[in-house]
C-alpha cells in the first residue's frame, strides 16, 4: 500500500503504521439533527478505514452508558 511511509514507497500496513495514521482522526460531535462525522484529513486514512471494513457513512451515536466514554464540553 502506498502512502504509509514518508517516501511514498509501497509498504504493508503494520499495526504501528495503522495506529500512527489513524491517531489523527477526529470526530465532530452530532446534534439532534446532524449525526456525528469522522473528519478524515488524509487519503491514507480513508483507505485504511476501507481495508478495516469501517463504514464512515454509517451513523454512530456516543454511548454515554459506557464508563470508558468521556464527554468533553
Amino acid at each position: 500500500m502506498r502512502g504509509l511511509c514518508r517516501d511514498n514507497r509501497p509498504a504493508r500496513p503494520t499495526g504501528r503504521l495503522i495506529l500512527y495514521h489513524l491517531a489523527s482522526l477526529r470526530m465532530r460531535a452530532g446534534t439532534a439533527t446532524d449525526p456525528p462525522t469522522i473528519l478524515i484529513t488524509r487519503g491514507v486514512q480513508a483507505r485504511l478505514l476501507e481495508l478495516l471494513g469501517f463504514d464512515e457513512t454509517r451513523r454512530r451515536w456516543l454511548d454515554t452508558s459506557n464508563p470508558m466514554c468521556e464527554i468533553r464540553v
